[in-house]
C-alpha cells in the first residue's frame, strides 16, 4: 500500500518562490519513490547573515533525518541540504539491505571452513 508523501517548504523571512517550491517538491517526490520508508519532507529556508540557510528533514517508518546547508542563493542551499539528506538515506538503506546479506555470507563461509 503506497502512502502519500507530504512535502512542506517554508520561506522564513524570504519571499515565496513558486518555481523553487515546485522544483523542491518534485525532487522530494523522486526521493520518496526511491526510498519507500519516507513519508514527510520539510524544508525551511531563511536568511543567515549574507547567505541563505536551509534546514531539511525527512521522517517516515523508522526514519528521522535532518540536514543543514548554507549557500548564497535559495536553490543552492536547498539542493545542498537535500543532497545531504539523500546521502544519509542511501547509507541507511544500504545498511538495512546489504548488512544482513553480508553477515549471512560470512556465516555461510564460516560453516564451510
Amino acid at each position: 500500500m503506497a502512502t502519500e508523501t507530504t512535502v512542506i517548504v517554508h520561506f522564513r523571512g524570504l519571499d515565496k518562490i513558486d518555481e523553487l517550491s515546485e522544483a523542491l517538491e518534485r525532487r522530494c517526490q523522486h526521493l520518496a519513490a526511491e526510498f519507500s520508508e519516507t513519508q514527510r519532507f520539510e524544508i525551511s529556508l531563511s536568511p543567515d547573515n549574507n547567505e541563505i540557510s536551509a534546514n531539511a528533514r525527512v521522517t517516515g517508518k523508522d526514519t528521522s533525518i535532518s540536514a543543514h546547508a548554507t549557500a548564497p542563493h535559495e536553490k543552492q542551499a536547498a539542493d545542498a541540504a537535500l543532497d545531504r539528506l539523500e546521502r544519509e538515506l542511501r547509507n541507511r538503506h544500504d545498511k538495512r539491505i546489504f548488512m544482513p546479506r553480508r553477515e549471512a555470507r560470512r556465516a555461510k563461509a564460516t560453516r564451510r571452513s
